[in-house]
């Protein structure tokens, strides 16, 4: 057995307009460039959407590459959710960028936007209009 990474993340946000704009800003620019969206029930489970269903959650993908079964991160629109101190990481490569980002999740409405204080864990912490917790970070690969 070997595992492969995560295959998705759902996030619960109390609504889905006050985040889209957001990340429709930020994802793409980090390499999720494809967006769908979806119904998803009381049970969890994913369904299209149609004149039953409403969309009530929107999902962020990379590029497809051949053989790859892909992966994805998804926001649930559920009105009862109140942010937590958990936090969503993104990893970039270790030539990324970072301080290119900043005004980018600032512009977009990025809030309590700081960066790592260790030098050697490049990252820059910041939450979502609602309050999720995110950070984007570029390791350098270990010697």
């Amino acid at each position: 057995m070997k595992l492969l990474g995560l295959d998705h993340a759902d996030i619960r946000v109390s609504s889905i307009a006050a985040v889209e704009g957001f990340y429709d800003a930020v994802l793409p620019r980090l390499g999720l460039s494809r967006k769908s969206e979806a119904h998803v029930d009381v049970h969890g489970e994913w369904h299209d959407v149609d004149a039953v269903r409403p969309r009530n959650a929107i999902e962020y993908h990379p590029p497809l590459e051949p053989g790859s079964p892909g992966w994805f991160v998804g926001f649930i629109e559920d009105p009862s959710t109140l942010p937590n101190a958990t936090r969503i990481a993104f990893a970039l490569d270790g030539e990324a960028d970072l301080p290119a980002l900043e005004p980018l999740v600032r512009d977009a409405g990025g809030r309590v936007v700081e960066w790592s204080i260790d030098d050697a864990y490049p990252a820059l912490f910041f939450e979502d209009p609602l309050g999720t917790r995110l950070e984007i970070c570029a390791r350098r690969p270990r010697a």
